[in-house]
């Protein structure tokens, strides 16, 4: 079974006392505390265990845990309702539900009606990082969302049309990479996988994303990619981007302008309170600002975390192959810019040069092909890189 490793650290840099609340969703195991424990702790049967914390000025919070995806069980009655209810940021009213069913007036099974539901928020919204508050509402407006949004408008028509949906709110691997993402029930598969805002990574649309996708995660093999499928290594730190707090979160009264924007249509200020005493995006925490920083930053709302693999064979052969491609891609931009300028290197140089560039390539090739992570393009591309590498250590060999 894929195992990742959580490594999220926090710190109070202001000269007052905080709180703030961590939520470790079903799977989390092996879960420490370093520097402060936690003062009060729950666990939820479907959503997971939640910890609330008390930190002092100045004092840090550093939390490692092991994150395994959770075995397929059966949908309780409580979860059901749970994953099919209108909420602030999934909203599941009349209006909704008339949009759903016009989307899904072809589709007959459940699994049609979703990925109905998939190709419409894929071919009807842009994926943007630049948004301005959160909200479906804010999405239908400016028709782009960043994968909070467009996850949260999957959830929203596939549970206006009574299909359980949840967002699943967590991280790639690497250094501090937060993402959401949805799965929905279907009553013969049980909880299904899908990701509409990466699969907008497509070439054309987002070239640059589309190849950083594939150095980073792979290629998948079938078309309807990200749907009933991503990549592993994924975590998962929490269940629904809105999760009820205990102890109970006690909004501001006065809080600082820095970091607000809209949610659902009304200023919000991030940290400093609540959506009805429920925390939003908890990646993996919500924290409740004590007032004393001028200027609140994304580390004292989000804090900093890493993810790797468990696994030493695939945490060592994923990293090389991303230093292979980052080599590579340098050293082409470096023979681009030296033919644009009419620069000509010593011949031995152009030789090292084009020599580690198809070493590179080749050694990105070969790691790809191993790690199974290609569809058909990139398979011919990989072979050819492989070959060509191969070619030029034999000639390094016989010319020796």
């Amino acid at each position: 079974m894929d195992s990742s490793r959580i490594t999220y650290t926090y710190e109070n840099r202001s000269d007052a006392p905080m709180e703030l609340w961590l939520s470790a969703a079903p799977g989390t195991t092996d879960i420490q505390f370093t520097h402060v424990e936690p003062s009060h702790e729950e666990a939820h049967p479907f959503l997971g265990e939640l910890f609330y914390f008390r930190l002092d000025a100045k004092e840090s919070l550093r939390y490692e845990a092991n994150y395994s995806s959770p075995r397929a069980s059966a949908l309780t009655e409580e979860a059901r309702q749970y994953f099919l209810r209108n909420s602030a940021l999934v909203p599941v009213d009349e209006g909704t539900k008339q949009k759903a069913e016009q989307i899904t007036i072809d589709a007959s099974t459940v699994k049609e009606k979703v990925f109905a539901i998939f190709s419409h928020v894929k071919e009807s919204f842009r994926y943007s990082s630049q948004i301005k508050g959160r909200g479906t509402g804010i999405t239908l407006n400016t028709g782009k969302g960043d994968c909070g949004e467009l996850s949260a408008m999957i959830a929203s028509y596939c549970r206006s049309l009574g299909i359980p949906a949840r967002v699943m709110v967590g991280a790639f691997k690497g250094s501090f990479q937060p993402h959401a993402w949805n799965e929905v029930y279907i009553e013969e598969e049980g909880w299904m996988p899908l990701d509409v805002s990466v699969s907008m990574y497509t070439f054309f649309r987002h070239p640059l994303r589309n190849i950083g996708s594939i150095v980073r995660w792979g290629a998948f093999r079938n078309r309807a990619r990200y749907f009933g499928e991503i990549e592993s290594g994924r975590v998962v730190f929490s269940i629904d981007p809105e999760r009820e707090l205990t102890p109970a979160y006690i909004d501001r009264e006065d809080p600082t302008a820095s970091m607000t924007f809209p949610v659902g249509g009304e200023e919000f200020p991030w940290g400093q309170e609540s959506l009805d005493g429920k925390a939003p995006y908890m990646q993996p925490i919500y924290p409740r600002l004590n007032g004393e920083l001028t200027k609140i930053k994304q580390r004292d709302v989000l804090g900093s975390f890493r993810v790797k693999s468990n696994q030493l064979i695939d945490y060592v052969t994923s990293q090389t192959k991303i230093f292979a491609f980052t080599i590579a891609a340098a050293l082409i931009y470096l023979s681009i810019g030296l033919n644009l300028f009419n620069i000509a290197l010593p011949s031995m140089f152009e030789t090292v040069l084009s020599g580690a560039t198809v070493v590179a390539l080749g050694i990105f090739s070969l790691l790809t092909l191993i790690r199974r992570e290609f569809n058909v393009p990139l398979l011919i591309l990989c072979v050819l890189f492989a070959f060509s590498m191969l070619s030029f250590i034999m000639g390094l060999i016989t010319s020796a």
